[in-house]
């Protein structure tokens, strides 16, 4: 699915001629400000959105886990995302799954409030005290 909506999103988004493959088969990497990459992978049934945020904070964790925790449930506070942390703990990611084939047109509202909950979150994230 997401192969043939790449040349689109790379047209809208005025990318030029930048490739957003990976090497690897239906995985494409959007990069975003300051570091930050939005891995696309093309699934059976749809496709999943990947993003590392930013580092863990480690101060008060507790408080900043339960915003985590409240902002998943029920996807309130995600746009319908999952927020988590990388296996060793050091990294908030986020992940969203589509398991139902999209059109281009709600591929990129999807993509859009991914984005957007993105750059919330690591605003938070950085800005945890």
């Amino acid at each position: 699915m997401l192969e043939k909506f790449i040349p689109h999103l790379i047209k809208d988004l005025e990318l030029g001629d930048v490739s957003l493959g990976t090497g690897t088969p239906g995985v494409y990497s959007l990069p975003l400000e300051e570091g930050l990459k939005i891995t696309m992978a093309d699934s059976p049934n749809g496709f999943i959105l990947k993003c590392a945020i930013a580092p863990y904070p480690k101060e008060r964790e507790e408080i900043f886990a339960t915003q985590a925790l409240l902002a998943n449930l029920f996807g309130q506070g995600t746009k319908g995302a999952v927020l988590g942390m990388t296996t060793d703990g050091n990294t908030l990611t986020l992940t969203q799954e589509i398991s139902y084939q999209v059109d281009y047109k709600e591929f990129m509202e999807i993509l859009e409030d991914f984005i957007n909950t993105v750059d919330m979150w690591y605003d938070e994230t950085i800005n945890f005290k």
